[in-house]
């Protein structure tokens, strides 16, 4: 390759043989400046990390490709922690296994990141339904997708951006310690420090296709779905808990002080989540705090225990 390359293009699979040439072929289509372009594979027991270096190893276009695949099933966090360590390159741009990215996407997101320096960009999407119909584009409710919204708004969201389409820079990870070996979501993490650094950009352009209830994420929330109703609402605190005590550890590596309204919502709301997880746990996760919202906490709790909620 004669050129360095713009940024690096991960594409990170786990057990998607039916989507992931689809998906590959697509990132090594991309129009523009050659890139590094990571095929990443979480240790399938299926075909898709042979079908990853069969694209690999036949791939002759400008970009300069490799197949990588961990030793061992790590989950999503530690799978973007493996394969970052391939990156060249300081700009990030993701896709999953089952995801189309159209071919100007790395193009159009590196003139952002060119103009406008952002930490973290992301876009608009085309969303598609398992059965190839058209998708119902709820990540649009997200907070990032809104006209205004701030600092404080974000502290305790669990709903930013649409996480597959993004691109990052990688301090977002190695500024604040990676990300959290306990099953979050990382655009929840990612997106919260990127808005602490005031380093977002948003590209009104749909850059991808998306398949809604098809994706990694998708799968363990629909695996979480059929669960048993405590056991569900236990990994969805336990989620949402560990999303908090990031951030909480974020908002102090950024700097902010115990008392600035930020870091006060947060550890509120981390506190609350807390207490309403001691409820299926018998006090194990409960920090201490004022009676009073320990009875609120637990009461309410108990009331979507008996309605089944």
């Amino acid at each position: 390759m004669t050129h360095d390359p713009a940024a690096t293009f991960i594409l990170v699979s786990y057990n998607q043989e039916d989507t992931v040439e689809a998906s590959a072929r697509a990132v090594l289509s991309q129009e523009g400046d050659p890139l590094q372009i990571i095929l990443s594979d979480d240790a399938s027991t299926d075909r898709t990390y042979h079908i990853l270096q069969e694209l690999a190893a036949e791939y002759q276009g400008p970009h300069h490709v490799t197949a990588r695949q961990n030793e061992q099933n790590l989950g999503v966090n530690e799978h973007v922690r493996q394969a970052i360590k391939e990156a060249q390159c300081d700009f990030l741009i993701w896709s999953a296994g089952d995801d189309i990215s159209l071919p100007h996407r790395a193009r159009v997101t590196l003139d952002a990141y060119a103009r406008h320096g952002a930490m973290l960009i992301y876009s608009d999407a085309q969303t598609r339904r398992p059965d190839g119909s058209s998708g119902t584009k709820a990540y649009r409710k997200a907070l990032f997708y809104r006209d205004s919204f701030t600092t404080l708004e974000a502290a305790t969201s669990f709903s930013l951006y649409l996480g597959a389409a993004v691109g990052w820079h990688k301090d977002l990870f190695y500024k604040y310690g990676g990300l959290p070996r306990e099953r979050a979501h990382e655009d929840l993490i990612l997106g919260f420090r990127a808005i602490l650094e005031d380093s977002l950009h948003y590209i009104p352009q749909e850059l991808m296709i998306y398949r809604e209830d098809a994706g990694v994420g998708s799968k363990l929330s629909q695996a979480t779905s059929l669960m048993e109703n405590r056991a569900r609402r236990q990994a969805i605190l336990k989620g949402n808990l560990t999303v908090l005590e990031q951030r909480l550890k974020d908002v102090r590596t950024f700097g902010l002080p115990d008392d600035d309204p930020v870091t006060r919502r947060i550890d509120r709301m981390r506190d609350r989540m807390a207490k309403r997880l001691s409820y299926y746990e018998g006090g194990r996760s409960m920090h201490t705090g004022h009676p009073l919202r320990l009875i609120h906490a637990l009461g309410s709790e108990w009331l979507r225990d008996i309605r089944n909620r």
